[in-house]
């Protein structure tokens, strides 16, 4: 099994230096791994990711392992489960203090929309 916290500390790195680049650098490191066949748990893949993208490959590998991003990845972490959210992906609709889990449906989006639709619909009422 591959750790996926430096795939994480990545997309927040490319954050970092482009708020634009989290689903750019999202999007390379998925390339990388299911068309390229790389481990995006190897800092030299995550580093190939940010030049694809057009980061400072510099800035990009300071920020990869620097102490703020491991704090960021710890706090969005911390703020996934405090919404039950233990596993990936979770979808999770929040109004108000109250948080309202969704099932995952992978082969029809439409599943989860009705679901959203629904709880909207229940909570417009109270």
């Amino acid at each position: 099994m591959r750790a996926i916290y430096p795939a994480c500390r990545a997309v927040l790195a490319a954050k970092k230096q482009r708020a634009e680049a989290e689903p750019e650098m999202i999007r390379a490191i998925q390339i990388a791994y299911y068309q390229q066949v790389k481990n995006p748990s190897l800092p030299e893949t995550l580093q190939a990711c940010a030049r694809e993208i057009g980061l400072d490959e510099a800035i990009f590998i300071e920020d990869l392992k620097s102490p703020v991003i491991a704090s960021e990845l710890q706090h969005q972490m911390q703020r996934a489960r405090s919404l039950d959210g233990y596993s990936y992906p979770s979808l999770r609709l929040v109004h108000n203090t109250t948080v309202f889990p969704v099932a995952i449906d992978y082969l029809d989006y439409r599943t989860m929309l009705d679901e959203i639709k629904a709880i909207e619909s229940v909570v417009s009422q109270t």
